[in-house]
């Protein structure tokens, strides 16, 4: 059984990501605003949902992948553009659920993130 998208739990991920990278110095941008733009990143994930789902994997991967972003490529004052945010999700999507044959070379990359993750939980669990 597959599991389903916990919307809630996208919900606060995407609302997370709206306050970095709405964060403004010690500006206060309305709630509003950051509803609006959480609701425009969480529409931008759920459409990956069913393909990953299909591919027998937990759609949930998307969650997590918006609190990495949030962790490793969100910036202050990127604002309201979604162009960068596509683009980082589509590239973390297809690392977790390949849906590409990769040349000797494209794969080759994968074994330098290979090391990087290794790494990076390496520096986690210790």
């Amino acid at each position: 059984m597959t599991e389903r998208l916990d919307d809630s739990a996208l919900q606060d991920a995407c609302l997370d990501l709206a306050r970095v990278v709405l964060a403004a110095g010690h500006s206060q941008v309305s709630n509003d605003i950051l509803e609006t733009l959480a609701d425009r990143f969480q529409r931008e994930v759920a459409d990956f949902a069913p393909g990953i789902a299909r591919a027998g994997r937990d759609p949930n991967l998307l969650t997590r992948a918006v609190h990495y972003i949030i962790d490793a490529h969100a910036l202050p004052l990127m604002g309201t553009d979604m162009e960068w945010f596509r683009q980082a999700l589509v590239c973390l999507v297809e690392l977790a659920v390949p849906g590409i044959a990769l040349s000797d070379q494209g794969g080759a990359f994968l074994r330098d993130v290979q090391l990087g993750i290794e790494q990076s939980l390496g520096d986690l669990e210790g």
